[in-house]
């Protein structure tokens, strides 16, 4: 509860940064307050390319060099099980470090744990941060306790540690220019036959299964799909089912 209370504090207080010069003192009491050594963040874990903010910040923690070019060069956020869990969970998370050695794991995650050995790290808190149009960002606190210990912190504060990586990635997205996209007034204008269109469409159904399922002729539903093309902005129906999916309109596929 101690812990819960100490974070909390340092949680309002991030609220207040501007930039993620303000911010990093706070993320390390909070690592402080759980017994982290080091931090690491990632603002959009699809996209392997270089990030400046994310560099410094990283480098300033004392990563090594090596796991900088795992990030940067052998794009690890695309191949490592560790981050792909990202994706399908919404709730912080501890993992062992010693146990992503395995025999068949990918050569990025193998040589992840062997320099994460190294700097005496045994325990890691993640918080996945599932933020708008589909972007999953995450943030890790890496500590020398047992994942024992990790799992009982989470226990005490996951509400603070969802709190923190949201605050933080709001200002990095802030400090980066975020993403600029369609907003709520685009999508209100989608009609239901339209949604139920371009829902089937996503599922893999074709223009005269969609026409058979919704009771319609296959020129309804191109009417239908055609709008929703256009008031998405999208080029194409492929490009409309990404930018719904984004969006969150469509729901699970394929479950």
């Amino acid at each position: 509860m101690q812990i819960a209370h100490r974070i909390r504090e340092e949680v309002q207080a991030l609220r207040d940064c501007t930039d993620m010069d303000d911010a990093t003192p706070v993320l390390e009491r909070i690592g402080q307050a759980i017994g982290a050594t080091r931090i690491a963040w990632s603002p959009d874990l699809s996209r392997p390319h270089f990030d400046p903010l994310m560099d410094r910040f990283h480098r300033q923690q004392g990563w090594p060099d090596e796991i900088m070019q795992l990030w940067w060069n052998n794009h690890a956020t695309l191949k490592m099980p560790f981050y792909i869990r990202c994706r399908f969970e919404h709730l912080p998370f501890a993992t062992d470090p010693a146990s992503s050695d395995a025999t068949g794991a990918p050569v990025e995650q193998r040589r992840a744990t062997t320099i994460v050995g190294r700097l005496d790290i045994t325990s890691m808190i993640t918080t996945p941060l599932h933020l708008p149009r589909g972007q999953v960002a995450m943030m890790t606190w890496a500590s020398g306790a047992s994942v024992a210990e990790a799992r009982k912190i989470i226990a005490s504060c996951t509400p603070e540690l969802l709190a923190c990586g949201h605050f933080f990635m709001a200002i990095i997205l802030r400090q980066s220019g975020g993403r600029r996209g369609l907003g709520g007034e685009e999508l209100s204008r989608l009609t239901p036959r339209e949604w139920e269109c371009l829902r089937l469409t996503a599922q893999g159904y074709r223009e005269r299964e969609v026409a058979e399922i919704c009771s319609v002729s296959t020129t309804t539903v191109r009417f239908h799909l055609d709008n929703v093309v256009r008031k998405l902005g999208a080029s194409t129906r492929t490009h409309a089912v990404a930018l719904a999916a984004q969006l969150g309109m469509l729901g699970p596929i394929g479950v």
